[in-house]
């Protein structure tokens, strides 16, 4: 419970204080990165990213949301992600009341393969320090 408690404390004072940049937009969702928290250790790198929605959505609790942060892990060699963590806001751009707040231990990581010429691509490009 400790180690919860401290990672959420962790997620809402790094990503406060993050430097949003726009990663671009697609599909009417619109990315950002903040590349003042990329953690990179050996093949894998660790970045926040923020969605921005154009309608508010629903989560499987029933519960609407605008956008939402998310600390992405990238594996640079095999060019994979995963999901680490996830913050869901009633506002815009992480603002307004957190809806949810989840974070997955690493035994339910779930490594997906990026799209090439996606926006989760250039993201791993950023994270991995390839541009």
């Amino acid at each position: 419970m400790k180690r919860l408690l401290f990672v959420v404390l962790m997620m809402s004072c790094s990503v406060s204080w993050a430097e949003w940049e726009l990663t671009g937009k697609a599909d009417d969702l619109t990315h950002y990165h903040d590349k003042s928290t990329i953690q990179i250790n050996d093949i894998t790198a660790q970045m926040w990213v923020m969605y921005e929605f154009p309608e508010v959505r629903t989560n499987t609790d029933g519960d609407k949301y605008k956008s939402a942060k998310t600390l992405l892990a990238f594996n640079c060699k095999y060019e994979t992600l995963t999901m680490i963590s996830v913050v869901q806001y009633s506002g815009s751009a992480g603002n307004g009341e957190i809806i949810l707040t989840d974070t997955f231990k690493e035994s339910e990581w779930i490594w997906d393969r990026i799209v090439p010429n996606s926006l989760e691509n250039k993201e791993l490009d950023i994270a991995c320090g390839k541009k």
